[in-house]
């Protein structure tokens, strides 16, 4: 498969997640696995399922292995452990008989409102298996929570959403955009399912419609809310992280802001010869049709001596103009390089020495996190933060700011 230039870079710099789906359509749960490699893109949204494989779990590991995945580690999404659903209506805690609370996983929707609950017994097992075959877990991720991300929920009223594909029915009950409940069992059809959906919250004459279990759509879900929030802030199972992948993500994040510090400077570089190189050779052809017009014309000594005056002028000027230059560049630089990837810069003014800047972040305290970076870069003073405003992007929650700040040099 081609590559456009910029997915290739994100390939080399590391900005690709390997998603697991264990489950997905099949009904022969044993052996059902599909892995996919999502490569983001240049904005948001806009990221591409580069390759996939579906197969038993000791072959998805392979395929993994063979398209140099080996070392790297997975967001895991779980489409075999049965789940419990709790809408944000039952705000106690979920009483389950006989079990104690140690022996339940409860995980919250990022959206807050509705859970699953699972048996801890059952997602470590799975887990286990999944570690078994040399698999490396980031995270292990519920699948209800990206198969709801992937609905359309519009109207106030109630929604039945359902699936039946190869030997697995699935139904998704909605009360507005809230989900109150739902159901995956083993089965040829729908019908049983919505019947005791509606015989149980007392519904008649309710909406239905049929979606498809998407699971490229699962993966790019998955790994946008990984880009947006990171591992360790996407609710997830009670699944610890394993630490030689973390430890490779951060070598990637690492990697990928020196190289994008030094392609920088290189640019940089290059704009600056490329100035001087440009006043050299306008010098050089002023300087020559001057060694010509004192050649034809020795005897005009005063128009000589003014000419030579204009060179200098001008010499100076260009000098002032390359600082000035190689001043606000250097400025611009150091702040870029103090943004980090949770927080986004939407507008950028640099007036005078004085920047300008409207952005958004995942939470305070990345907002936070970068305002003392500001604060502690010395090329930069009187760092202030002018406005902030919760707001949401993608349904997930954010920061707006805009702040102004002063160039020291």
């Amino acid at each position: 498969m081609r590559f456009p230039c910029g997915r290739a870079m994100n390939l080399a710099t590391g900005r690709y997640w390997w998603v697991l789906v264990v489950g997905g359509m099949s009904s022969d749960e044993s052996s059902s696995a599909h892995i996919l490699r999502v490569v983001r893109g240049r904005s948001a949204g806009r990221s591409v399922v580069d390759i996939s494989f579906s197969g038993a779990l000791e072959e998805c590991r392979r395929f993994q292995m063979q398209n140099g995945g080996g070392d790297d580690g997975i967001l895991l999404v779980d489409d075999l452990t049965p789940v419990k659903v709790v809408s944000d209506e039952m705000d106690t805690a979920v009483d389950f008989p006989g079990y104690k609370e140690g022996c339940l996983d409860n995980v919250k929707a990022i959206g807050g409102d509705f859970s699953v609950v699972a048996m801890r017994a059952s997602v470590e097992s799975l887990a286990q298996e999944v570690q078994k075959w040399g698999f490396k877990i980031l995270v292990h991720l519920p699948s209800l929570f990206a198969i709801v991300e992937q609905l359309v929920v519009e109207g106030e009223g109630a929604r039945l959403f359902t699936n039946c594909e190869n030997g697995v029915a699935r139904l998704l009950l909605f009360s507005g955009s809230n989900l109150l409940s739902g159901y995956r069992v083993l089965g040829n059809s729908c019908d049983a399912l919505v019947k005791y959906a509606c015989d149980r919250f007392l519904l008649k004459d309710v909406p239905e419609e049929t979606f498809s279990l998407d699971i490229e759509g699962m993966a790019k879900a998955v790994a946008e809310d990984a880009w947006l929030f990171r591992t360790d802030g996407m609710p997830a199972f009670a699944i610890a992280a394993d630490k030689g992948a973390l430890k490779r993500i951060r070598e990637a994040a690492l990697f990928r802001r020196v190289f994008k510090a030094c392609v920088a400077i290189v640019l940089l570089s290059v704009i600056l010869l490329s100035v001087v190189w440009v006043g050299v050779d306008v010098y050089a052809r002023k300087s020559q049709a001057m060694v010509q017009s004192l050649n034809s014309r020795i005897q005009k000594q005063k128009e000589l001596s003014a000419v030579l005056e204009k060179l200098e002028r001008d010499k100076s000027s260009s000098e002032k103009f390359l600082m000035h230059r190689s001043r606000v560049s250097s400025s611009v630089s150091a702040f870029a390089a103090l943004v980090p990837e949770n927080v986004w810069i939407v507008r950028w003014g640099l007036s005078g020495g004085n920047h300008s800047v409207l952005g958004y972040a995942v939470s305070p305290d990345a907002l936070s996190a970068f305002l003392a970076s500001l604060e502690n870069e010395r090329a930069i003073v009187n760092v202030r933060l002018r406005t902030t405003e919760k707001t949401t992007w993608k349904k997930q929650p954010v920061v707006r700011f805009s702040l102004s700040a002063e160039d020291a040099r």
